[in-house]
């Protein structure tokens, strides 16, 4: 009798330690392993990180070079932000000369917008309830032209997009985060990062010099930390200070596109097109070398109004173009009778019946920039790392940026929650899977840039060799280095071409595509084999004339 209850107590005994340990690591996965970590840039990436990172550090440094916690916009009500967003004509003038594109069209794919929810679960209800922001249906609400094809709209799923501009969303959630995390985070605004503080004989960044930009009091003070990240987004400094710190260069790969836009806010009116005026997203994108501008319109804020004639919709609307072929900002009327001679008569026809409502403001130095942190494996340093744009930016003419930070901040979250007992290693796994997430992006947007006529390319090896590569506008070389097509591009650049036409008459196919674009799926599930299979058929059909063999 006692063998049967022995075990039977014993049992007992254990499941009640095995219940106390693991409420104690419970509690204790809850408690921060580290003192401080320092975030270099407060914009959308650096306040995502900061969010995840809260929970492994008892506090959290933001250094951000503009006055973004200023009461001119942390208490701005929704009509003044709007009004800043509407009426200015330089970021300068209100404080963001740090981010000289967030006047330019900005779009938060739907893994942003869900990545964005998970961690601020109150933000969707302020910006829809006080900001006059909605979500809207790729399904009903848009038309999407993609390399000159129409994307087939009757989708097998509806995916939203969040109708936002980047300097209300920015805005928004910074009050969020200091609502939520207000505790661990110290923002230091109006400062500038100098230089990193270094340990060259272990190999690891502790900490930052940086300046105030007032130049009030010593000409720099110095920052300890036990992680740095760098989000200071497309103007960071790292490389430079990587080679001087620690003497090492980071390959780096950049693709100069002629890439520019002319963005600006406007009402929309209606056009006597009611198929057009029921697409509040409607978008062209370039389709080089035989079309190289594009057009894009996006909302921003529903509004009240008494005219009849009015949409009720704000949008953002953005010129684009490649090749150098910049579109005029000078006036309006200008802007229009180029407009007219450069981009489909649907969307001259949204232009002309527009009220603008803002300046238009230019930008054009939009390249691809991606540094291939991956390839320095140990020799890169420990404790620091690059996230979104400052490790890869790219042509914004898909909207990939701001989710891109996301991803990549909740990926930094991970690498901690799988192994925060090693810091020393987190830089190196967090490089490998945040490159891999870059690659994504990358390879979707360099494949059209690609084909500009005056593509050109500089090329930084790990030992600081640069060569540049330069294609003329008739596709013949300029210097002794013409670029090559890497075979992967050219594969991509026949496949895409056939899988929009394919698209167009598919809405499964329409579907993965925007799933991809929103960043919610891998660009491989276009490759699934009968997507692939179906792309191939295809081409094969048109390349021998099939089709009107068979009809025949």
């Amino acid at each position: 009798m006692y063998w049967v209850v022995i075990p039977f107590i014993l049992g007992i005994i254990s499941y009640m330690v095995y219940k106390k340990n693991s409420k104690s690591t419970e509690f204790s996965s809850n408690v921060p392993q580290y003192d401080h970590a320092i975030i270099i840039g407060g914009s959308v990436g650096g306040m995502m990180t900061a969010a995840y990172l809260s929970k492994y550090f008892s506090r959290i440094t933001i250094i951000e070079s503009d006055d973004v916690m200023g009461d001119r916009l942390m208490k701005s009500t929704p009509s003044e932000l709007l009004d800043y967003r509407c009426r200015l004509e330089s970021p300068v003038s209100i404080g963001r000369s740090g981010v000289s594109q967030i006047y330019q069209l900005h779009a938060l794919e739907g893994e942003g917008h869900k990545i964005l929810c998970e961690l601020f679960p109150q933000l969707d209800d302020k910006l829809f309830n006080e900001y006059g922001i909605r979500t809207y249906s790729l399904k009903t609400e848009s038309r999407l032209f993609i390399n000159g094809v129409l994307l087939n709209q009757n989708l097998t799923e509806d995916i939203k997009w969040l109708g936002a501009d980047r300097f209300t969303l920015e805005t928004v959630l910074r009050k969020e985060l200091c609502l939520q995390f207000g505790n661990k985070i110290e923002w230091k605004c109006n400062s500038r990062v100098t230089k990193l503080i270094v340990d060259q004989s272990l190999n690891i960044v502790k900490g930052v010099k940086y300046r105030s930009k007032q130049n009030i009091g010593p000409p720099s003070f110095d920052m300890y930390g036990d992680f740095i990240i760098d989000c200071s987004g497309r103007n960071s400094s790292s490389d430079k200070w990587l080679k001087e710190s620690l003497n090492l260069i980071v390959p780096t790969v950049q693709i100069h596109f002629g890439c520019g836009y002319v963005t600006f806010v406007g009402e929309r009116f209606k056009t006597g097109d009611p198929l057009v005026d029921a697409m509040p997203i409607n978008c062209c994108t370039v389709n080089a070398p035989n079309k190289n501008t594009g057009c894009y319109i996006t909302p921003i804020r529903s509004i009240k109004t008494t005219d009849e004639n009015s949409l009720g919709t704000l949008a953002t609307f953005a010129i684009h173009c490649v090749n150098s072929e910049f579109p005029p900002n000078d006036s309006y009327e200008n802007l229009l009778e180029w407009s007219k001679e450069n981009l489909d008569p649907e969307h001259y026809s949204i232009l002309k019946s527009t009220k603008v409502c803002s300046p238009l403001i230019p930008y054009h130095r939009a390249i691809d920039d991606r540094k291939y942190v991956e390839l320095l494996g140990k020799k890169w340093p420990q404790n620091y790392v690059l996230l979104g744009d400052a490790m890869c930016t790219f042509n914004p003419a898909l909207g990939q940026g701001m989710t891109h930070a996301c991803r990549q901040a909740r990926e930094l979250g991970k690498v901690f929650a799988e192994n925060y007992h090693k810091l020393k290693d987190i830089s190196h796994i967090f490089n490998r899977r945040a490159s891999a997430i870059s690659e994504e992006c990358w390879l979707t947007v360099i494949t059209n840039d690609w084909k500009t006529p005056t593509l050109k390319l500089i090329k930084t090896d790990k030992n600081g060799e640069i060569k540049t590569y330069q294609r003329g506008g008739d596709f013949t070389a300029t210097k002794n280095h013409q670029p090559r097509l890497p075979l992967v591009i050219k594969f991509l650049q026949w496949y895409n071409g056939w899988f929009f036409q394919c698209a167009s008459k598919s809405g499964q196919f329409s579907t993965d595509f925007l799933r991809v674009l929103n960043q919610h799926s891998s660009p491989f599930i276009l490759f699934k084999p009968t997507t692939f299979l179906a792309v191939c058929y295809t081409a094969l059909i048109n390349y021998f004339n099939l089709s009107k063999k068979l009809s025949v």
